[in-house]
C-alpha cells in the first residue's frame, strides 16, 4: 500500500502545486512590453513661401530714347529744359518741357552720332536743336530759336522710368521754384507740372 500512497500523495501535491505555481507566476514581475518606438511629433505643414511678383525690368533702351535734361546755355546765365524722346530706327518723336513748364510736341532724326530735333511750340513757332551725341548719355550743339539767333547748348541722358521723375531742373536740387536767378534773368529751376 505504501506504493499507492506514494502516487497518492504525488498526485495530491501535484493537484495542489498547480494553483500555487500559478499564483507564484501571477506573484512574479512580468516584464512589460517594450514600448514600440512612439512616431516623432508631426511638424505642422509648412507654409508656403510666398515671394512677391518681381517687377518686370524696365523696357530696354532704344537708341538715344528716354529723358534728357538739356541746358542751355546764355552768356549770363544757364537755363534748363527737358526731351522725352522715343527712337523707332532713326526717326525720334517725343515732347520738349521748356524752362517754364510748357509741353510741345517733338519730332527728328538721327544719324550716326549726329541729331536734329525739331520743336513746335503751341504758338506755331520753331526751335531747331542740332548736336554731336557722345555715345548714348551726352550731347553738345546749337539751339537754332524762332528768332534765328543760336546758342550752345548741352544735354544729359536721366535714366529713370517716369518723365517727371528725371526732372532735375537745377543741378543738384529741384530749384527754386520759377523765375529769376538772382541777376533778374529767367532761369534756374521750376517745379515741373504734376
Amino acid at each position: 500500500m505504501k506504493p499507492q500512497r506514494i502516487a497518492l500523495g504525488c498526485a495530491l501535491a501535484a493537484l495542489l502545486a498547480v494553483p500555487a505555481l500559478a499564483q507564484a507566476q501571477q506573484a512574479l514581475p512580468t516584464p512589460s512590453p517594450t514600448p514600440a518606438a512612439s512616431p516623432a511629433p508631426a511638424k505642422p505643414a509648412a507654409k508656403p513661401v510666398v515671394k512677391p511678383t518681381p517687377k518686370p525690368p524696365p523696357p530696354q533702351r532704344i537708341g538715344i530714347s528716354g529723358v534728357w535734361e538739356i541746358q542751355i546755355q546764355y552768356p549770363n546765365k544757364t537755363i534748363y529744359a527737358h526731351f522725352s524722346m522715343h527712337q523707332q530706327g532713326d526717326a525720334l518723336e517725343g515732347t520738349y518741357l521748356s524752362p517754364h513748364g510748357k509741353k510741345s510736341r517733338l519730332a527728328g532724326s538721327v544719324s550716326g552720332e549726329n541729331m536734329v530735333v525739331v520743336v513746335t511750340l503751341a504758338d506755331g513757332k520753331v526751335l531747331r536743336f542740332e548736336s554731336q551725341l557722345n555715345g548714348t548719355t551726352d550731347m553738345v550743339g546749337m539751339l537754332t530759336k524762332a528768332d534765328g539767333k543760336r546758342v550752345v547748348f548741352t544735354a544729359s541722358y536721366r535714366p529713370k522710368e517716369k518723365f517727371f521723375d528725371s526732372l532735375s531742373p537745377v543741378p543738384g536740387g529741384l530749384g527754386n521754384g520759377g523765375i529769376g536767378t538772382g541777376t533778374g534773368g529767367v532761369g534756374g529751376g521750376y517745379n515741373p507740372p504734376r
